[in-house]
């Protein structure tokens, strides 16, 4: 029997016993098997009420849908992506966009787009423009001094502004996939596809310009003997003190505050409102990452120059219209990426005006005693919040409903702790390991690298990375950048080769294998292993002996 006490009342939730039974296996297609990692990255809990109807139905998934649907494919619905029970998401589902007749036109359509919006131009379309007003707009509202519906309104501003980048991806998507398509045809034609990724490495995006200003951060603690000694004996929360009332930390903590301002809208941990707290939420994630940088840095192999090089001396680009050309397409391809990224983090900046309005709803849920945390707004649905006039000042009737109705989502979830969203062996099941391997997954990133493993499962372990260890870690998102720069080489659970973490390998000129499904599980801190980034594959190392 469940039950909970709260406002001093006794709530029995149900009766029948708690079997918390595993959903049953999905049967996965070719393409639900490819898009599986994608989504398993952007999950890694299982999302609430409120992400699922909020962010995710208003946010994200909308602009899947528009994306899809500017090409005639039908992307599925949040339901058929995240069933529920009780109000609470089982599981989830790969989607698998399904065509219409519209897409017979779509070729059409998107040569239309490539030609009309290029993607090195975006910033100056009067719509970013727009965009930049409204989220100086949200961020100007303190939802504290607004009436609930103000609130609600300041929310759903924020889904509208989100639209702003919806449309501007629609236009200028297809100016960034069309080049990265021509380089590969004139790559596979050349006998060499194998240059792809490494050659649009490296673009220039709001991410690389944030890991540079952190480490010119790393390198102001590095120089001033007192400051790098409060970072590597100090916890982050009294580093963190320390920094805001010790005058002789002053200048690094005004551009520490600098940093927050401009990049503190970056997620640590996924896209889901819920679970990830902003860097400016969470400033001792960013120390950490200050700290992980202050060691040793490895020099970072130019993998793209590499495959440059290679490719220039292919004796079909002595035809100097030729080789002009292609030049051309690599530049055209990175700068495709380049707009993915950056298009991402002006996105994002939409987060922390909507946690503060969610935020202040669930303070007031809790005055009211309608929670008994205003955190567990996370379990009402977006559409309750805003179906109340005033959930400050509920009706006794309504607030006993809201009460019960949350008890008994936060039972249901409960229930369900420790049964994955996902089935890892099922998506996974056609990628069996190599004889002899420790883990196998998807080559992402060339080369070959021996290291120390080195388990990181969340952002609070960032400063346990060394140099020249692998990184072994479930997923990552731009956040983790930095720790690629002192990484020997780095092992995924889940993601594909145009995830993050592959692209950002590519960049830093280190071995990837990407997808192994159970790497953090079946590898462990300190052992030495192999990582072969061409070929997909982590094997046991052997020590060379000391002299």
């Amino acid at each position: 029997m469940e039950w909970a006490i709260t406002g001093g009342r006794l709530y029995v939730l149900q009766s029948r016993p708690m079997t918390a039974l595993p959903p049953q296996p999905l049967h996965l297609n070719p393409f639900q098997r490819l898009m599986g990692p994608f989504f398993l990255e952007m999950f890694q809990e299982r999302p609430y009420p409120l992400d699922v109807s909020g962010w995710m139905q208003r946010g994200i998934l909308a602009m899947l849908h528009g994306m899809a649907g500017s090409v005639g494919v039908v992307f599925p619905s949040v339901n058929d992506l995240l069933p529920e029970e009780d109000g609470v998401v089982v599981r989830l589902v790969p989607p698998v966009p399904h065509p219409t007749l519209r897409t017979l036109g779509a070729p059409v359509s998107v040569v239309r787009r490539a030609r009309r919006f290029n993607p090195t131009r975006w910033t100056r379309d009067s719509r970013f423009a727009t965009f930049l007003e409204n989220l100086r707009r949200l961020n100007a509202q303190d939802p504290r001094t607004l009436a609930w519906r103000g609130v609600i309104g300041l929310a759903e501003d924020a889904f509208a502004t989100m639209r702003g980048i919806t449309e501007l991806r629609i236009s200028y998507l297809p100016g960034a996939f069309l080049p990265q398509a021509k380089l590969r045809l004139m790559l596979m034609l050349l006998g060499k596809r194998h240059l792809g990724p490494a050659l649009i490495a490296g673009a220039e995006t709001r991410t690389s310009q944030a890991n540079r200003a952190l480490e010119a951060l790393a390198d102001q603690v590095r120089s001033h003997g007192t400051l790098a000694r409060a970072f590597t004996e100090l916890e982050p929360g009294e580093l963190l003190s320390r920094l805001e009332h010790d005058p002789e930390f002053k200048e690094f903590h005004t551009q520490f505050q600098a940093f927050l301002a401009e990049y503190g809208h970056r997620e640590t941990v996924s896209v889901l409102l819920s679970s990830s707290p902003t860097w400016s939420d969470a400033p001792e994630v960013v120390l950490g990452l200050v700290t992980s940088m202050m060691g040793e840095r490895r020099p970072a192999a130019d993998q793209t120059g590499q495959a440059l090089a290679e490719l220039k001396r292919h004796p079909a680009l002595r035809i100097a219209a030729l080789r002009r050309h292609l030049l051309s397409a690599v530049d055209a391809a990175k700068a495709g990426t380049a707009f993915r990224e950056d298009s991402h983090f002006y996105a994002t900046m939409v987060l922390p005006p909507l946690r503060r309005a969610l935020s202040e709803l669930g303070r007031r849920l809790c005055d009211a005693g309608v929670l008994a945390d205003a955190a567990d707004v996370q379990h009402l649905r977006f559409e309750e919040l805003a179906g109340m006039d005033d959930g400050g000042a509920l009706p006794a009737a309504e607030r006993e409903r809201y009460r019960r109705l949350v008890l008994a989502r936060a039972a249901k979830r409960r229930e369900l702790e420790g049964i994955p969203l996902l089935d890892t062996a099922t998506l996974f099941a056609h990628m069996r390991p190599a004889p002899g391997t420790l883990a196998s997954g998807m080559p992402a990133s060339r080369g070959q690298a021996t290291g120390t493993v080195r388990i990181i499962r969340g952002p609070d372990e960032f400063g346990l990375l060394r140099s020249g260890e692998v990184l072994v870690c479930p997923y990552t998102n731009p956040s983790w950048t930095p720790l690629f720069q002192r990484a020997a080489a780095v092992v995924v659970d889940a993601g594909g080769i145009a995830s993050h973490a592959a692209i950002v390998a590519r960049e830093y000129g280190i071995p990837a294998v990407m997808a192994t499904g159970s790497g953090t599980r079946d590898l462990q801190t300190g052992q030495l292993v192999l990582v072969d980034g061409t070929r997909g594959q982590v094997t046991a190392a052997v020590a060379e002996p000391s002299s």
